[in-house]
């Protein structure tokens, strides 16, 4: 487990480098069946958060009292003690500051949680009756949450959610760029202050066609989402496991036929004939009668005389050498 949390962290601090779109993307992707129909409260708080950073001259990232204020501005209401402590405490990479998607996590910590101990079959251990406010120490259930993604996420979704955030991205880019020739005045300034105008009109329709495909790909993906796909998964392994345990028990079973069949075999092929020497009689009595003649041994008269004749011959020349 601590391995495969140092590998979330990775994650993480990967995560925390793209810009506020892309955290938003990744979030997205992660907690759409969760959000619901909200999901568009996310991208308005993106929305706001690219505003207030602007207004504190700020890059990508605030400080603890910046995120704070911005945290009580959204309706997140909490004592200035309590504010303190969630912020540091959800600052997972300690680097001081509260980037994009660390805000998410702290906003909505208490649906976050909820869908952790529901994924995992757990009982909550944190109050969360008053919108998790007040809850520390959450830190690493919040980012396992957040790196796993739904069960079932229908790739059409992935992009649908790729897709909006592209057009967004590319939308705001345009405008921020149109506003600064805005405010140089003059004929460019007016022209760029009417294409602002057209793309207000013309943009937001295209931007309720992309929610529109969306919204239907979520629909679609929550058919094979939540509980349903939960359930489905384990049938699957329960089917899996069930197979597994079938094709070790055939694969006993050929052996066995296999190995019994050999053995069988071998019986048959070494089965001796039958001794021609034992009668019908003698063998229903249980005795062995022998038919052949009797072998007379040899009876010999000194010991060396059943040795073989190269010995003989060894032990005669040794003899007559001693004589000489």
């Amino acid at each position: 487990m601590a391995k495969e949390m140092e590998q979330y962290y990775e994650k993480f601090n990967k995560l925390v480098d793209k810009d506020t779109d892309g955290q938003l993307e990744f979030f997205l992707k992660s907690f759409i069946f969760e959000l619901g129909d909200q999901w568009k409260e996310v991208c308005t708080l993106s929305k706001k958060f690219k505003k207030y950073l602007k207004d504190q001259t700020e890059k990508k990232d605030l400080n603890h009292v910046q995120a704070s204020d911005f945290l009580q501005q959204n309706g997140k209401t909490r004592t200035g003690l309590e504010r303190k402590k969630e912020c540091k405490d959800i600052d997972l990479n300690s680097d001081g500051r509260i980037c994009f998607i660390e805000y998410l996590l702290l906003h909505y910590k208490a649906m976050i949680l909820k869908s952790y101990y529901k994924r995992t079959e757990q009982k909550c251990e944190e109050d969360l009756s008053n919108d998790g406010v007040g809850v520390l120490g959450v830190g690493e259930k919040l980012l396992e949450e957040l790196f796993t993604l739904p069960i079932g996420l229908d790739p059409k979704l992935i992009a649908a959610i790729e897709e909006f955030t592209a057009k967004k991205r590319a939308r705001e880019k345009k405008m921020a760029s149109l506003e600064k020739k805005a405010e140089k005045g003059g004929v460019l300034g007016k022209a760029a202050r009417n294409e602002i105008e057209q793309m207000m009109s013309q943009d937001l329709t295209a931007m309720n066609r992309i929610e529109l495909t969306l919204n239907a790909a979520k629909k679609k993906g929550a058919k094979q989402s939540g509980a349903a796909a939960l359930e489905k998964k384990r049938k699957e392994e329960e089917e899996a496991k069930k197979a597994k345990r079938n094709a070790g028990r055939s694969k006993m079973a050929a052996m066995a036929a296999m190995w019994g069949g050999s053995k069988k075999a071998m019986l048959n092929k070494t089965k001796t004939k039958e001794t021609p020497n034992i009668d019908s009689r003698t063998k229903a009595l249980g005795q062995i009668k022998s038919k052949g003649p009797r072998q007379n041994l040899k009876k010999v008269q000194k010991p060396r005389d059943g040795l073989a004749p190269w010995v003989k011959k060894a032990a005669k020349q040794k003899e007559d050498n001693k004589k000489e």
